[in-house]
């Protein structure tokens, strides 16, 4: 399961670090991840330590794990759960989907303002949604003119990434065939 979707998110452009099957491997990746899918369980170890730093990062990533019955800490329960039934374009979502529509997150109406720093997210979630290296960065490019634009419209308290990944969603959504030409 780990090798085939780091096949589908390679395919897509993005550069895969993992998988890896310990948390000790999985901590050397944790300071160059610009997003991650992490199985709860590696070889009898939760990952919630890896989950944490993430975090602190506000480095997006999801739970993937064949197992039901492990309690996520009540610190980390806004990141999305799935089930190794789920499908890519479920990862995809649950990774880039604003935290308010995300499957049982809370909307903590907190991220980071700062573009440049999300500039790495963003180029990774429009490779992922358009799987073309030149077409991706011109959505970024759009995204961004189309925020200047609406700035003064941008909702009070929603995370600035929220905010973007919104826009560049709706872009490739309206005109995302049009950007690979």
């Amino acid at each position: 399961m780990a090798d085939d979707l780091a096949k589908f998110f390679g395919d897509m452009g993005a550069v895969i670090l993992g998988p890896v099957a310990t948390v000790e491997q999985a901590e050397r990746h944790t300071q160059a991840a610009e997003a991650a899918i992490l199985d709860i369980d590696l070889k009898g170890r939760r990952v919630f330590p890896i989950a944490d730093e993430l975090m602190r990062r506000n480095v997006p990533f999801v739970f993937f794990s064949g197992y039901q019955d492990i309690a996520i800490p009540e610190h980390l329960r806004h990141a999305s759960s799935l089930s190794k039934s789920a499908s890519r374009t479920a990862v995809f979502d649950a990774l880039f989907a604003p935290q308010s529509t995300r499957s049982g997150a809370k909307s903590k109406g907190t991220g980071s303002d700062d573009v440049l720093g999300l500039l790495p997210k963003l180029r990774l979630a429009a490779r992922l949604l358009l799987g073309d290296v030149s077409a991706s960065d011109r959505l970024v490019e759009r995204t961004l003119e189309r925020a200047l634009d609406e700035v003064e419209s941008k909702p009070m308290g929603q995370a600035t990434a929220d905010w973007l990944t919104g826009i560049m969603a709706k872009i490739a959504r309206s005109s995302g065939s049009s950007l690979l030409h």
